[in-house]
């Protein structure tokens, strides 16, 4: 098969036989998408040979470039060894052990002492979701089952992880979603009905939390999830005096705070996670996408 040949394969069969995620069939038809066939380093070449600065990292998650040769060479030696081996209950392997303990490491500001593994960032905020609830259970406070997030929050698409986002685009198609899931403000300086200045702003969506925290009954709340920036619904950055404010009316309360990290874990704000450029421990974190490189 020549390149023409390949490329008009690659093109007719996305049209045909691929359905992209979140997207009607019919658009890979009349709109087809771009098929990058190539990366190096920062850069992205499609199936026509355009070359393209890869803004967004493939989705967030290449955050060292692409085609690095130790991240190659890190695959190709353990392929030589075992490619896979589950972890389930009565078994382990070397990288898994090895990555927990680098992990914990990497994690002592935040005080951080274990690690679970899943299969992405969807899994991991459903996982965080189910261990909160696991953990008032054993704390003899079964009651503790709601879950509070932010509007134009996105945790997943798994079903409790949707449940827990308030954007309308991801939810419409599946609703009802499970129960026991409330939205509350975000604190978006640019688009709110309150006031232009930030630590106010805080301040005002903070104090919204608490009155819904108390309208639900603090003992019915088993956590609060947010994502430390929130990406998919806007890139919006929260004030300086957000997540501190967070911190407290969670301890308040006594209910769990779970930093999604998905995105804004391993370097992607500044800073090393999300949440320490504020100097605040998360009790769980949810991490996918950067881990990767």
């Amino acid at each position: 098969m020549n390149e023409t040949s390949a490329s008009n394969f690659l093109r007719e069969n996305n049209a045909k036989h691929y359905w992209h995620p979140m997207t009607d069939p019919k658009r890979s038809e009349e709109d087809p998408p771009l098929i990058i066939t190539k990366g190096d380093g920062e850069y992205i070449w499609d199936i026509d040979g355009n070359k393209y600065l890869d803004v967004t990292g493939g989705l967030w998650n290449v955050n060292v470039g692409h085609n690095r040769t130790e991240v190659k060479q890190a695959i190709i030696d353990q392929l030589d060894k075992i490619a896979y081996y589950n972890t389930f209950i009565s078994s382990a392997n070397p990288p898994s052990i090895e990555l927990s303990a680098k992990l914990i490491e990497m994690l002592r500001p935040e005080g951080m002492t274990k690690v679970m593994f899943g299969s992405g960032g969807s899994d991991a905020n459903e996982t965080a979701l189910k261990l909160a609830r696991q953990y008032w259970k054993v704390m003899d406070h079964p009651e503790k089952t709601k879950f509070i997030s932010l509007k134009n929050a996105y945790h997943g698409m798994q079903f409790g992880a949707l449940s827990a986002s308030g954007g309308i685009l991801w939810r419409r198609a599946y609703e009802p979603l499970m129960t026991g899931f409330f939205q509350v403000d975000n604190p978006d300086t640019y688009r709110n009905p309150w006031t232009s200045d930030p630590s106010e702003l805080a301040n005002i969506c903070v104090n919204i939390l608490d009155r819904e925290i108390q309208h639900q009954g603090p003992g019915t709340v088993a956590a609060f999830i947010a994502e430390p920036v929130q990406g998919a619904g806007g890139m919006i950055i929260p004030p300086d005096n957000y997540w501190p404010l967070l911190r407290e009316v969670c301890d308040k309360h006594d209910i769990l705070l779970i930093a999604d990290e998905v995105i804004t874990g391993f370097g992607r704000t500044g800073s090393m996670f999300g949440t320490r450029a504020w100097g605040v421990k998360a009790d769980i974190m949810s991490f996918a996408k950067g881990i990767n490189s």
